[in-house]
């Protein structure tokens, strides 16, 4: 099988809505992406699949040989070579995430807020570092310092927008990201949300987890100049797809804790002519 089919794939499998705003990109940029994510797919299934914590160290050999230019006999590794080839990159963001998810094999707790930034950035922020030199090549050196706020903060509202979407399967698998100070203050019981029942102190502290992502997605947003022309609208896309998901769960009630919110084809379209008009307007576009 070709690399980049094969990344491309996974992507397509495990995420329509990444695959339906990457898929967008020239072909080079497409395949680098795609390439990004079956790694990041692939060390989370590692841990949340698999639960296999040797799995996660064989990707952290093999991910440190790939940078050094001793590529593994493996399609995925070989299309992620190519890609940072073609859009140089450093393997820091890379070990960063599979260090967090040795954190989630170990449950390691979450107790502060800080904490619970630290892990929204392993999870999540370090992706968008990743993606980085591919959607904002052309200014990824000079405007590096500024870039790197933008993608990690990205990233961390996406990791926010999964946990509030996934809540229902992880406190099914005893599984709980929020941090424990957080639902202390708004009063949570844990055993009463494992019931299903929406409380009026759920949606209080989801409320509080929404505004906090979509303040994140705004810097994402603010920013959109910063990165290549090629790339904005589906990279807009992309957050504008995942910000959905929160707005579905306002407007669902907060019944996150009874089923996994997502978007329609028809939201999906809305949402897709939305952002053209939009970007069209900023001359982004």
């Amino acid at each position: 099988m070709d690399k980049y089919l094969y990344c491309e794939n996974i992507i397509k499998e495990s995420s329509q809505s990444f695959y339906k705003a990457f898929s967008l990109l020239e072909k080079d940029k497409a395949n680098a992406v795609f390439s990004i994510y079956a790694f990041c797919r692939t060390a989370d299934d590692a841990v949340d699949e698999h639960n296999d914590l040797e799995k996660v160290n064989t990707l952290k050999k093999k991910v440190k040989s790939t940078f050094e230019g001793d590529v593994p006999k493996d399609l995925l590794f070989e299309a992620l070579y190519e890609s940072i080839m073609r859009f140089p990159s450093n393997v820091s963001p890379y070990l960063d995430l599979l260090d967090g998810m040795r954190d989630d094999y170990y449950a390691k707790p979450i107790t502060t807020e800080k904490e619970f930034d630290e892990y929204c950035y392993k999870a999540a922020g370090t992706v968008g570092l990743m993606l980085l030199p591919v959607v904002a090549s052309k200014k990824y050196k000079s405007e590096s310092k500024n870039l790197k706020v933008v993608a990690i903060e990205l990233g961390k509202a996406m990791q926010i927008t999964n946990i509030l979407r996934d809540v229902r399967e992880d406190f099914m698998k005893d599984r709980v990201y929020f941090a424990d100070e957080t639902l202390e203050e708004y009063n949570i019981n844990i055993e009463i949300l494992r019931t299903g029942l929406v409380t009026p102190e759920w949606r209080t502290l989801v409320d509080h987890y929404v505004k906090m992502a979509k303040k994140k997605y705004k810097v994402f947003y603010d920013n959109l100049e910063l990165f290549d022309k090629d790339a904005v609208y589906p990279t807009y896309l992309a957050a504008r797809f995942y910000e959905g998901i929160l707005d579905e769960i306002v407007k669902k009630d907060y019944t996150n804790l009874n089923k996994t919110h997502s978007l329609s084809n028809f939201k999906k379209f809305m949402i897709m002519s939305k952002a053209k008009r939009h970007l069209k307007k900023r001359g982004l576009m």
